[in-house]
């Protein structure tokens, strides 16, 4: 090639990424569409052996004399590589993490930490962003794209670029700061006997400590007990899970076959955070190798369960659900409406994702805006033939071959539309009709449901509390019509200015949501303009639902002369106590079936039955 033809190849390059950069600059840091451009300079020639020792030191970070993103520059910023896998010294293109504040504070846009994956063994180099493109139909998720990384003027090639999980992250999505955030890695070398599987091994922490990193000042006694409730209790774990994003981790995890997960053989990648509602929330992390490209299921915990491209197609549905070093799995199993949950948010992905093709379309428009930069890429892992096959051809990457996404995907969908539990006829649920009612008064909800035994609406009214749960009937005496009409109704009391929520049933074989995507999105109540009152001829407690499934709500009227509310069990022990209020609720998920007795002071008691 001429030096003229040459230096025509390099403008040609260099003004694809500037126009990369003005495109980007005005859009958002992890905007899909746009690819950023992020710069490093060091002033220490070494800058790489620098990093290399670090990483296999103290893992501490080297000062950057600047960082420029997208033109914006950053003074002073630490710099060091990531990764088990993905990183090794003799590797040009290392995996990177951008700590902006490291030395002073500074952030873009909000960002501080920047996390970048150099498309270790993935032959598409899609991999991870289309599974955060996917995932975040379903769970609270990090944003990513991709970036071009130049240091000291080398270009190193295109990075996929995802939201770091940092304390911001989890206070922007969880609406409290300083909670007990716990990333689920191991600190050694992970292994089948090193796994983050929240199995209960000790009541000294110590013995937790080379497979978790507690990121926050404390948690290490917490996450003990965690490990407890899910290994020993899980009859009550929901307490302490939020156990609606459990089951959206676990469903993910196994439609798209990732491994590198909570669901394989290490049981690692994943982040755990402690809500307002003091329930641990899973985030999942880590999806460069989803979509078939980590093998290794594993198998109690000695065995790396490898398995073959046929047997990722074929994964089955009760993977770990009867071995003990999967306790989360087999708390899910266990209980036959989280199994029923499951199977319906399996069904959801498949066929919403890929079974009407739109992870195609996804992947066709990821692969559309990489395309150039991937071509121009000196330094990526596999040609640019295998990068345009990536969909169907698989390629050997060391012990193991990585499938092709569409090549795994579609023989996995005809697999699992084939198996027993997707076999079974769900529910149906139509006609959702909400009557709102002023806040401080009671709103009905009726809904039309066939092939069901249970129906129950999810509801809370603020986004940061978690969803109670009250029975729906189909009795003619909760606001449902006639008696056996399929017409499922009850009244919820407006708490607040708007209600979410969704409505959930089951039949002894399979459950069904409405809308599919629940607790994630949701309907919406708005209350009636105004503030309801309490009628002053009301002299004595009312209660609703009666019998009560997994909440009731108490009515208190204004000339009822009381200061407390009690409620006794049967053997006569006070178990809950309240000042009196027009409306008290109550959440009885965790009471025992029973009969319990309500009273206020110089009231008569009211017998109250609790149902499961």
């Amino acid at each position: 090639m001429s030096f003229n033809k040459m230096r025509f190849k390099s403008l040609v390059i260099f003004a694809i990424s500037i126009l990369s950069y003005q495109f980007s600059s005005a859009q958002s840091f992890y905007n899909i569409d746009t690819i950023q451009h992020i710069e490093i300079y060091f002033s220490q020639s070494n800058w790489d052996y620098q990093l290399d020792t670090s990483r296999l030191g103290s893992d501490g970070y080297v000062m950057a004399d600047w960082v420029k993103i997208n033109a914006q520059k950053f003074d002073s910023v630490g710099v060091k590589y990531k990764g088990n896998s993905s990183y090794d010294s003799s590797y040009t293109k290392n995996p990177i993490h951008i700590e902006l504040d490291t030395y002073k504070s500074q952030s873009y846009q909000g960002y501080k930490d920047i996390k970048l994956g150099n498309g270790y063994a993935d032959p598409s180099m899609i991999r991870e962003v289309l599974s955060y493109k996917i995932l975040a139909n379903y769970m609270v998720c990090p944003q990513a794209n991709f970036t071009h990384v130049i240091v000291n003027g080398k270009n190193l090639g295109i990075y996929s670029n995802v939201e770091s999980i940092t304390k911001t992250f989890c206070t922007d999505h969880f609406n409290v700061s300083k909670n007990i955030f716990i990333k689920c890695n191991p600190i050694v070398n992970p292994g089948p006997n090193n796994k983050c599987n929240l199995k209960y091994v000790s009541a000294d922490s110590s013995k937790y400590f080379n497979n978790y990193e507690i990121k926050s000042k404390y948690g290490w006694n917490e996450l003990v007990a965690l490990s407890d409730s899910v290994t020993n209790h899980a009859s009550n774990i929901a307490s302490i899970l939020d156990m609606d994003r459990v089951i959206w981790m676990l469903a993910f995890n196994h439609v798209l076959v990732n491994l590198d997960s909570y669901s394989g053989v290490f049981c690692q990648n994943y982040y755990l955070y402690k809500d307002i509602n003091g329930r641990f929330c899973p985030i999942i992390w880590d999806l460069n190798m989803s979509l078939g490209g980590f093998p290794f299921l594993g198998s109690s915990n000695s065995s790396m369960g490898s398995l073959t491209i046929a047997n990722m197609q074929q994964l089955p549905l009760n993977i770990h659900s009867s071995d003990s070093y999967w306790p989360l799995i087999q708390a899910v199993w266990n209980n036959t409406t989280y199994k029923k949950m499951y199977i319906a948010h399996v069904k959801t992905i498949s066929k919403e994702m890929f079974e009407n093709t739109n992870y195609e379309t996804y992947a066709s428009q990821i692969h559309n805006i990489v395309d150039s930069a991937v071509k121009a890429d000196s330094n990526k892992f596999y040609s640019y033939t295998q990068f345009q096959n990536g969909m169907t051809d698989q390629v050997t990457v060391g012990s193991y071959q990585v499938p092709g996404i569409k090549t795994l995907m579609s023989n996995r969908i005809s697999f699992l539309n084939a198996s027993t539990e997707f076999l079974y006829t769900a529910p149906t649920i139509s006609n959702v009709n909400a009557i709102a009612g002023f806040k401080g008064s009671v709103s009905t909800i009726n809904v039309q449901v066939s092939n069901a035994d249970v129906v129950y609406i999810g509801f809370r009214f603020n986004q940061t509390l978690k969803f109670s749960r009250m029975m729906l009937y189909d009795d003619g005496l909760h606001q449902d019509g006639t008696a056996g009409d399929g017409v499922y109704g009850n009244q919820v009391y407006m708490q607040d200015d708007n209600m979410q929520y969704y409505i959930y049933s089951e039949n002894n074989k399979v459950g069904k949501f409405y809308p599919e995507r629940a607790e994630y999105e949701f309907l919406n109540l708005a209350a009636e303009n105004g503030i309801a009152t309490i009628e002053n001829k009301l002299t004595q407690l009312h209660v609703y639902p009666n019998p009560s499934n997994t909440c009731f709500s108490i009515q208190c009227g204004q000339s009822l002369k009381t200061d407390v509310v009690n409620i006794y069990n049967v053997q006569g022990k006070l178990i809950y106590q309240e000042n009196a209020k027009p409306f008290i609720y109550i959440n009885t998920e965790n009471w025992p079936n029973g009969v319990y007795f309500l009273e206020g002071t110089n009231q008569k008691s009211l017998k109250v039955i609790v149902a499961h």
